[in-house]
């Protein structure tokens, strides 16, 4: 009892846990061995949200770490060419500690309360467990890709034992931490059909799959699935890597994953979100957030002029998702309708433009922006996907052009194809018609937008089909690995500002899609696109066990899974 009350002791003083006091704790949990699922489900979805800032393309996530920091490096952002364009505009503190303080804390504490529960008490707890564990190890992977090796073991034992002397963690090697995930998430993809659902787990309390299991059993898939793919390339856990994908894909009925957009995980729209709540939350200056990326035009339109970073786009003939994303710029004098001039072309921004040049095209309103009615900002339809069928199936088609998995190259075109049919369809799933005017009577001239039509199967597979043999704008693929090229360019796209943190491993991983130029900045401290981030300062400055990460806490180490 005593050692129950000085761990909630800590916790009160030290960690903020959601829905969940240190009354909760005294007067209903005294002893761990007789916990309810009421605990459990209160931890379970206090894990939920506090994952938020990495799980919703909310305001963290699209006007900080996304647009500010992997996003420049994925280039699915528009940044220009600058002085100290490689570093990001978001502090570094808090995205590190957080994880810590809120995910990581709220499940370590869930998994020593579950440990030290008998085997009917864990039997009754799985499904929570099981859930919090796919979340967590989830964010964790995003964490992995960013920095390296991380405190995971030894992480958040004051929460557990409330000894701070074990308050300084050791750090766990990356190559062991992604294994763990390959490995956990794949035995919980496989607990997850026979485990019990208790009382409280609830289609309310689990908002993210409602309650279902066959749900989860994907989710865990699809995270294990995404981790080996991490690792499968190069490095030391390749061959961990590739047996996980090959189990996986050749055996679906065990192993399922989302296959189809309508099956995808994702947590349902939240209308208060800033980004996607009607009128933007006052959110409209943030410019350097909503600037269209010249390498997705330039990827997604037959004409692109590299000289002004511009093209038209062709119904019919050109990505029918690029309407969807940006919209349109002037061109000299503009195209005037009904008075008011309206925009001519797509320019996005590049990073070989200079600040002069960009502003000289922002005064002239000549650069298209990430659309404020359209597919995602103010979407009040949109759903905060977790996975995507698109990037399953691109992970599919490069496993099969590798060899990872039984297919060969015919497979492999097959899910290419698929990979882009899901997009496209995920793409038209949540457009939203509106224009800027819509929202706010504004009569910019970039308040007018194109609204394809969707396009028929017909005309998809057509234009998946060219796509798998040259680049939508003429330029070749890589001839080092073509296929290859074809594939992460077209995940990449599909991506765009969405999953940058993606984008950003796949490029690095790959060295895909090709055709994007990182220069050297006139910076001493980062003068080149940087290979990781650095830890927070507070772990350097704090953590005595940081002598064992020093050396390697640059920007300049590569991941042991990079190219």
């Amino acid at each position: 009892m005593k050692k129950i009350i000085s761990i909630l002791t800590v916790l009160a003083f030290v960690f903020t846990f959601s829905q969940c006091s240190e009354e909760d704790y005294n007067e209903k949990y005294a002893d761990p061995n007789k916990a309810t699922t009421i605990l459990f489900d209160k931890l379970m979805v206090g894990i939920f949200i506090k994952s938020h800032n990495y799980t919703l393309h909310g305001y963290s996530r699209f006007f900080s770490t996304d647009s500010q920091w992997t996003g420049k490096y994925a280039q699915t952002f528009g940044f220009y060419l600058g002085g100290n364009m490689w570093h990001n505009g978001h502090t570094v503190v808090g995205h590190f500690n957080e994880f810590y303080s809120g995910v990581a804390v709220n499940f370590k504490k869930m998994e020593d309360m579950y440990n030290s529960l008998p085997d009917e008490g864990k039997a009754m707890n799985e499904a929570y467990y099981l859930a919090s564990k796919v979340v967590t190890y989830n964010v964790l992977l995003h964490y992995l890709d960013i920095y390296g090796d991380m405190p995971w073991k030894d992480a958040c034992k004051v929460a557990v034992t409330g000894k701070f002397s074990q308050s300084n963690a050791h750090y766990d090697k990356a190559e062991d931490l992604y294994k763990m995930i390959i490995d956990e998430m794949k035995d919980a993809g496989l607990r997850f059909p026979s485990v019990s659902l208790p009382r409280g787990f609830t289609a309310t309390n689990d908002y993210i799959n409602n309650a279902d299991r066959s749900k989860w059993q994907i989710y865990a898939n699809c995270v294990c699935l995404r981790a080996a793919i991490r690792v499968a390339s190069q490095g030391s856990q390749t061959q961990h890597g590739r047996t996980a994908i090959k189990e996986i894909l050749e055996n679906p009925a065990r192993y399922p994953i989302v296959d189809d957009i309508e099956a995808n995980i994702h947590i349902k729209n939240m209308r208060t979100d800033p980004v996607n709540a009607e009128g933007g939350g006052g959110l409209d200056a943030w410019k350097s957030c909503r600037l269209a990326s010249a390498a997705i035009i330039r990827n997604m339109l037959s004409n692109y002029t590299k000289t002004t970073w511009s093209g038209t786009y062709q119904d019919g003939t050109d990505d029918p998702r690029l309407p969807l994303l940006y919209n349109l710029a002037t061109l000299n004098a503009g195209n005037i309708v009904d008075g008011t001039i309206r925009g001519t072309v797509y320019r996005g921004v590049n990073t070989e433009m200079t600040e002069t040049v960009l502003s000289q095209y922002d005064q002239g309103n000549s650069l298209s922006e990430i659309r404020r009615g359209g597919f995602f900002w103010e979407n009040q339809n949109w759903d905060h996907f977790l996975f995507s069928a698109p990037e399953l199936w691109f992970i599919k088609a490069e496993s099969y052009l590798n060899g990872w998995a039984a297919g060969g190259e015919a497979k492999a075109k097959d899910a290419f194809k698929e990979g882009i049919k899901q997009s496209i369809r995920f793409f038209f799933k949540y457009q939203d018609n509106k224009t800027r005017e819509d929202y706010t009577g504004d009569t910019d001239y970039r308040s007018y937008v194109i609204n394809p039509a969707e396009p028929s199967d017909t005309w998809i597979d057509t234009f998946a089909e060219a796509r798998w043999n040259t680049k939508i704008n003429g330029d070749a693929y890589d001839t080092t690995n073509p296929r290859l090229d074809a594939i992460i360019t077209q995940k990449w796209l599909s991506f765009s500002m969405m999953e940058s943190r993606e984008a950003w491993a796949d490029l690095r991983r790959t060295g895909y899609p090709s055709g994007l130029i990182f220069p050297q900045a006139a910076d001493a401290e980062i003068p080149n696109v940087p290979a990781r981030w650095r830890y927070s300062p507070n772990e350097r400055n704090f953590n005595k066990n940081f002598s064992e990460v020093a050396e390697q806490d640059n920007y300049t180490t590569k991941m042991f899974w990079a190219k």
